[in-house]
């Protein structure tokens, strides 16, 4: 095999392998939390780790001498494959987390765990994963990629090659948006608690829940309890103007058309280095105010249903 032939070859690998460890990421958190989600940093169906990893793997196993059987023993796989793995999620978590100061997984609740970045249970899960891959999986698709003709392949590569370069860029985009926005919430929900800090001071009780925040009804039912109060048309208007930016803000992260809110969905376990709090917060409120729209489409539709309904006994 001459070079190029390598380098196609390999990058085929990646793709394949980095497309079964997204099915394979997808699947287990359907699982877990009974709904499908794109687990991947990157918009299209690819985990890369997966693909460096089981790149680098069958490579491994491939260039250590083997014994006089032929055949690397499961045993070897397992640790080569554990360690192997467990090296690559240590030092991508690390990237990640410095690039974007934010840590997309974390282990910090596993015993044992190193930085949150990895931990002793799923590195015996890569190491047994490993053993099934080498042994079963990697000699069928082997088998059923080498009647591939080059050129096929080399083609399918480059339409991947540009198609990965496009998602990278798009999906980076996202992360520094999320950061941004991050900082934009953190920014509102302080000038918000100056203002509620204010209502407070004059009602003589806290009056900005978080829920109270994002739900119109209990925000005027706490505005309400102004009347009658000094400076109750500047506090009521402040209080209006700072929860309507917050609001749109949330409402933003949610439609964000670079899949901010994706990365969302697909990370519960995500952690902000300089936004932990507002990130948790932020999260909670964006599911919160969707719950809120899909109840007023709710209520709007059963208002329509019930006028209806009159308009025909009339």
């Amino acid at each position: 095999m001459n070079l190029t032939e390598f380098a196609v070859k390999t990058v085929y690998w990646f793709f394949l392998y980095g497309c079964i460890g997204w099915c394979v990421e997808v699947v287990y958190a359907a699982v877990k939390e009974h709904k499908l989600v794109n687990r991947g940093f990157l918009c299209g169906p690819i985990c890369p780790i997966y693909g460096f990893g089981m790149v680098g793997l069958v490579y491994s196993v491939q260039l250590i001498p083997l014994p006089d059987s032929g055949s690397m023993s499961a045993v070897s796989i397992f640790f080569i494959g554990m360690v192997l793995t467990t090296a690559i999620e240590l030092v991508g978590g690390w990237v990640l987390y410095k690039l974007y100061h934010i840590r997309w997984w974390d282990y910090s609740k596993m015993k044992y765990n190193l930085g949150g970045y990895i931990c002793p249970q799923f590195s015996l899960l890569w190491g047994l994963g490993s053993v099934l891959m080498i042994k079963v999986v990697h000699p069928l698709l082997a088998r059923g990629s080498n009647p591939m003709p080059f050129r096929v392949m080399l083609i399918l590569d480059i339409v991947l090659l540009i198609l990965f370069v496009v998602d990278v860029i798009v999906s980076t985009a996202a992360a520094i948006g999320l950061n941004k926005y991050l900082s934009e919430i953190d920014e509102l929900r302080a000038r918000l608690r100056v203002t509620s800090d204010k209502l407070t001071t004059v009602l003589g009780t806290g009056a900005m829940t978080a829920d109270t925040v994002l739900d119109e009804q209990k925000l005027q039912l706490a505005l309400a309890k102004l009347e009658g109060r000094e400076n109750a048309t500047e506090l009521r208007a402040e209080a209006t103007a700072r929860v309507a930016e917050l609001r749109e803000k949330l409402a933003a992260v949610d439609r964000h058309p670079l899949s901010t809110r994706r990365l969302l969905r697909a990370f519960p376990d995500m952690k902000s280095l300089n936004y932990a709090e507002t990130l948790a917060a932020t999260r909670t409120a964006v599911i919160r105010l969707r719950e809120l729209a899909a109840a007023a489409k709710e209520t709007a539709r059963e208002t329509a249903a019930n006028a209806a309904e009159k308009i025909k006994k009339v």
